[in-house]
């Protein structure tokens, strides 16, 4: 892909905190011109450019700078050293509540908004009623915002940021807080924005929806870009990472996958493994063909479906996953009862027991719209010890003199 100059520019960017151990050394600071602090740096020497049109991920354990890097690229920070350069408009989603009043209204908030953002009071105006139709909060668009629930205050956020005809949209995982209905709608709207040739900036944990969702993924360690690339490359990576680096407070870090999370979209009832006269069993042989059998309701109709199935062993070791849209296995898209089937040919795992993962998605992956972990176990058995650890390849053996 070939691109213009950059839309984004960082060099040498970097960005410290004053981090004091009682609040009174505050006061000290002020008063005795002493030095009554820690300096914490969170961006150390970023230097990073993004052209318009490319979609971005970023990715990185709590704390790693993720969320400074989009405030200072959205300048509502300004970084400690290094310069940045920004040539288009930006539209951005970080924290819940910030750029908003609580104390005024959501529509005073909306006109404030557009304010900032270099639109005339008749421009504002004119995306009223659009902005409104989008947040679907009803008549709370006349409330204080401080009497917002979290979805509701997502709802209002996001409609505003792609009202302003953004150049490059920011994201920072606030759409999780929005329910299951909101969050594909605006899946819907960042896709279009894509389309567009758009520059997005897409903050998430979960690997699996920067690799459906994004072009390239950022993955930051204290501070600094740690790797960048293709989006499965630098996923993967950073998954590894998290599971077996050498860091070993990450399990707060990761995103567990949803259990038993029925949207009113699509809902998973039963998963049954089969041989292949369709028996149901739990018990196979190796080099047996094992059936995945997924039955499921959809209620609603939704374009472009992913179903897909995950692997793993008794350690939880990721064996394989497999998906419709990886397959270019088309879903029926309208309301009905329904079984997805999986064969696993002559299957070549070793004794154990194995379990799955079922899960439904929209097109773009960042969407569960039904998924269960550890859903469903089987079992493998031979009467023969030939290999060991989880798998056996096919082989052959030589010998040279």
């Amino acid at each position: 892909m070939s691109f213009d100059a950059p839309i984004i520019s960082l060099k040498h960017v970097s960005k410290s905190f004053k981090m004091y151990e009682k609040p009174i050394d505050r006061l000290k600071q002020s008063i005795l011109r002493k030095k009554t602090y820690k300096e914490f740096w969170s961006l150390k020497n970023i230097s990073m450019s993004l052209h318009k049109g490319q979609t971005i991920g970023i990715i990185g354990k709590n704390g790693s700078g993720k969320s400074t890097l989009l405030q200072i690229i959205a300048q509502t920070l300004q970084p400690t050293d290094g310069e940045v350069v920004i040539n288009g408009r930006i539209a951005a989603l970080l924290e819940l509540g910030s750029g908003f009043n609580p104390e005024f209204t959501g529509r005073e908030n909306v006109i404030m908004n557009g304010a900032i953002n270099g639109f005339s009071p008749t421009e504002i105006k004119n995306r009223m009623d659009s902005i409104e139709e989008f947040a679907d909060i009803g008549e709370f668009i006349d409330q204080p915002v401080k009497t917002y629930s979290s979805g509701m205050f997502v709802r209002l956020a996001f409609s505003c940021a792609i009202h302003v005809n953004p150049d490059i949209l920011i994201v920072d995982e606030a759409l999780a807080v929005g329910d299951m209905q909101f969050q594909l709608k605006c899946i819907e709207k960042m896709k279009a924005f894509k389309n567009e040739g758009k520059t997005i900036l897409f903050v998430s944990h979960d690997g699996y929806s920067i690799r459906n969702f994004c072009d390239e993924a950022i993955w930051m360690i204290d501070g600094q870009i740690h790797q960048r690339g293709d989006a499965n490359t630098v996923t993967k990576n950073y998954e590894d990472f998290m599971k077996f680096g050498l860091d070993t407070e990450t399990k707060d870090d990761t995103i567990e996958p949803e259990k038993n999370a029925s949207t009113h979209v699509i809902s998973i009832d039963k998963v049954e493994f089969k041989n292949e006269i369709g028996e149901i069993k739990k018990d196979f042989e190796f080099d047996e063909d094992v059936y995945v059998e997924m039955s499921y309701r959809q209620f609603k109709e939704q374009e472009f479906l992913v179903g897909g199935i995950a692997l793993f062993d008794r350690q939880g070791t990721y064996i394989c996953g497999l998906n419709t849209k990886l397959d270019g296995y088309e879903l029926p898209n309208v309301p009905g009862k329904y079984k997805l089937i999986l064969k696993y040919e002559k299957i070549k795992l070793l004794p154990g027991t194995y379990s799955v993962d079922v899960g439904f998605f929209e097109s773009s992956g960042l969407v569960r719209l039904d998924y269960k972990a550890r859903y469903e176990s089987f079992r493998v058995s031979s009467n023969k010890y030939f290999a060991e650890g989880i798998t056996f390849i096919d082989h052959k053996w030589d010998f040279e003199r």
